[in-house]
């Protein structure tokens, strides 16, 4: 059995001296799975192609000893991956966690909402709502992207059990609710789509990766409603509660918090004994599927 001092939060969280990648670390969850991990004694570096978003994550703090360090990298593009792998290669020997965390969403139906009118009405605006290309470049940056920078940055992960750890580095995908939900959320049906082979992309590289030469974990995030760019929430704290309930369908009456997403990230980052997995975090889940 093992001593209680092993089950107290500081042991079981300790990730300090780590070396973390977030990709689109800039903004929003990848600024928050950035600042989680650097409190914690984590050097992050968060990738992305605007370089202002990423200088302005940049922190080194003195209490952990964690840093963020911004790398511009087009996750789109293979050069551009394996350019910041190299450029990481150079002054890391290993990788501990890999946060494919990059996004993009598409349109919906708008304001009007659900289209109405005749079967011939309905489908000339599903047709004309979106076209072949949205589709594409959707799934490029929401799918494909996750698996070219994860294969990318096997070596590193791998290199990690040459250097101390017990373990390989693991990989964290972030998906969606949306993903996982059975609507189309208003017609965002591509994102949807996109978000829903997320979680399939993460089932089959846990699969693959799990050989013994290997031993990489792979598992997904599925957020409901946190603040971010692709997700702005203006209400008021006055005004929230009702807010969340009504319109977003919220019991709790609140987005998200940083820290609710910080647990989540933070239990992926430690438990060497799951993997495939997707966790929901999303208040409205339980009340939208009872």
């Amino acid at each position: 059995m093992a001593d209680l001092k092993d089950f107290t939060a500081q042991s079981l969280f300790n990730i300090q001296g780590w070396v973390a990648i977030v990709t689109g670390g800039g903004t929003g969850l990848g600024l928050m799975t950035a600042r989680a991990l650097a409190a914690n004694g984590v050097k992050v570096y968060v990738t992305g192609r605007r370089v202002e978003k990423l200088k302005g994550a940049e922190l080194q703090d003195s209490t952990s000893g964690g840093s963020i360090t911004g790398l511009q990298m087009d996750i789109t593009d293979k050069e551009s991956i394996a350019a910041c792998v190299k450029e990481i290669s150079g002054k890391e020997k290993f990788v501990n966690f890999l946060v494919n965390n990059a996004g993009a969403t598409s349109v919906n139906y708008g304001p009007e909402g659900l289209p109405k009118g005749s079967p011939e009405e309905i489908s000339k605006t599903m047709m004309n709502n979106q076209n072949f290309d949205d589709w594409l470049s959707i799934y490029k940056v929401n799918v494909a992207s996750y698996y070219f920078t994860s294969v990318a940055f096997l070596p590193l992960l791998c290199a990690a059990r040459d250097h101390g750890y017990a373990e390989a580095g693991s990989i964290l995908n972030i998906s969606s609710i949306s993903g996982i939900t059975k609507e189309s959320q208003n017609g965002q049906f591509s994102y949807n789509a996109s978000k829903a082979a997320t979680i399939s992309l993460t089932e089959q590289l846990a699969v693959d990766f799990k050989r013994p030469e290997l031993e990489v974990r792979v598992n997904t995030l599925a957020p409901g409603y946190f603040p971010s760019e692709m997700t702005p929430i203006d209400q008021e704290d006055g005004q929230a509660k009702e807010h969340f309930r009504t319109k977003w369908g919220i019991p709790f009456g609140r987005a998200g918090h940083p820290r609710d997403y910080a647990q989540a990230v933070l239990n992926f980052a430690v438990n060497g004994y799951v993997t495939g997995s997707t966790l929901v975090i999303d208040g409205a889940w339980l009340l939208a599927h009872a």
